[in-house]
């Protein structure tokens, strides 16, 4: 009799919960329940509601349970936010954003202790205010409150595992994404830790990706990737004897390729690239880049003035829009917070000394070229870097399903797309919680075992009109880094 498994995958804006299991050589799936997610401003601070994600959490296992016997859960996340324990074992407070302000020169702060170069050298990590190690400094330099009562840190997966189970680690995939982890080491980054100040002693164990941390109800939870992308690249249905890259496409996109070991040098550092760990010790080459939250932002404040559109309407406006009248760079620090995007789209334009868009078609085709266009530099980067020639780029992830700005994407880049598996992340996650268990023995054939489960969904896009969007993407080199 196969075993059933539940996934928890819970993203930045929605969770959902699917159960999972092995049936004649497929992997077969079902959603069983959905939910919002997002962040509560209290005395202008964002926070996550992790009490509501907890009950989230526990409703799904009693709807999986209605399925059979459920043999194991896990539960994956967006990387780098924390929730801080007493010395009583409780929750300390609501865990922080990742957009929340507190990290807003943070950066500039540390690496006049510790240089940018010693950090990279260190942990690998792109720079971004967001990471955990500034958020920590932060409550740390305030002498907060949360700070001077906590005993252990516990990322995201990790604290709802812990109030499922009441045991304390940190999964290697979500350590590794808050630029405190040393993927050399393979354990906390010590020398920058105490460099800083920091309380060591608020690092809990590290274990690998697979490892069963506990029990709830008789149901075995599982550190499986904590981080959602680690998650959708182990589901990722990549061939052996193919170089091939990967985009996670998102409210966040993140492109780049598996290795064996990390690539730490000053040309990695400078194009901000990072090494994030994956499912059985790999390592995640990537950069994190602007995704859909571009146009899931525009879609929001449009609707919120009572135009009310679709993500199909979308796709339909930006086709009809002329191509390459406008060019914004989705990376530009402007497009990062919540609000009104179309007027930051048409003050970047005005900024770079272009026209500015008029209606919301050329807007959104802006939108969805810009995201073409950075995916093509990313790219370039990316095998510079590597010393690779891709032959294809998977793309999973939600934003899979979007075919304008799949097309896009293969045009932009010149080579061919591969899309699918939708539910790429919940996939990966089921995945290594049956080689856990026993089911499938390892990730090389777990991979197979997906490509022939989800076959159908799966689809190869041609690049076309290559040329013309080779020679708009200079255009757009010029214009994106001329701010």
């Amino acid at each position: 009799m196969s075993k059933m498994v539940l996934a928890i995958d819970i993203g930045a804006s929605s969770g959902r919960s699917i159960i999972g299991s092995l049936d004649n050589e497929k992997i077969t799936i079902k959603e069983i329940d959905r939910f919002s997610n997002g962040p509560n401003k209290i005395n202008e601070v964002l926070y996550w509601d992790f009490s509501k994600l907890l009950s989230h959490i526990k409703k799904s296992i009693t709807k999986a349970e209605k399925y059979g016997k459920l043999n194991s859960l896990a539960i994956d996340t967006w990387g780098v936010d924390f929730g801080l324990i007493d010395k009583d074992g409780n929750m300390i407070n609501q865990p922080v954003h990742y957009r929340d302000k507190r990290t807003m020169g943070m950066i500039d702060l540390v690496t006049k202790i510790v240089s940018k170069k010693e950090i990279f050298s260190q942990t690998g990590i792109q720079f971004m205010e967001l990471n955990t190690l500034y958020q920590l400094f932060s409550i740390m330099r305030n002498d907060s409150f949360d700070y001077k009562n906590s005993e252990r840190l516990l990322f995201s997966p990790d604290l709802l595992s812990y109030m499922l189970t009441g045991n304390m680690v940190a999964e290697r995939s979500i350590a590794s994404t808050s630029q405190i982890y040393n993927p050399f080491k393979k354990t906390w980054s010590y020398n920058l830790i105490n460099a800083l100040k920091i309380n060591e002693k608020l690092f809990p164990n590290i274990v690998d990706s697979g490892t069963i941390v506990g029990n709830y109800n008789n149901v075995s939870v599982i550190a499986g990737c904590g981080h959602d992308t680690a998650c959708a690249f182990a589901a990722t249905p990549v061939k052996e004897n193919k170089k091939s890259a990967i985009l996670s496409s998102g409210t966040w996109s993140l492109l780049g390729c598996e290795l064996s070991q990390p690539i730490i040098n000053d040309a990695v550092l400078k194009n901000e690239f990072t090494n994030e760990v994956g499912a059985n010790d790999t390592i995640r080459f990537l950069k994190n880049l602007n995704g859909l939250w571009i146009v899931q932002e525009l879609r929001r404040f449009w609707n919120e003035q009572n135009i009310s559109y679709t993500f199909d309407d979308l796709v339909k406006m930006a086709n009809k829009s002329k191509p390459f009248q406008y060019f914004i760079n989705p990376s530009d620090e402007s497009f990062f917070s919540p609000g009104d995007m179309a007027e930051r789209i048409k003050a970047f334009c005005k900024k770079t000394g272009q026209k500015t868009p008029s209606s919301h078609d050329e807007i959104i085709r802006s939108a969805f070229e810009g995201l073409a266009f950075l995916y093509a530099d990313t790219f370039s980067s990316l095998e510079n870097l590597t010393n690779f020639n891709f032959e294809q780029i998977h793309i999973v992830g939600g934003g899979c399903q979007n075919k304008l700005l799949n097309q896009m994407t293969a045009n932009a880049v010149g080579i061919p797309v591969i899309t699918g598996p939708v539910e790429a992340t919940a996939i990966g996650n089921i995945l290594i919680q049956l080689i856990t268990l026993g089911e499938i023995p390892n990730l090389i054939e777990g991979r197979k075992i997906i490509e022939a489960s989800f076959n159908n969904e799966m689809e190869i896009i041609y690049p076309k009109s290559h040329q013309l969007w080779k020679e708009a993407l200079k255009k757009w080199k010029i214009l994106s880094r001329s701010i």
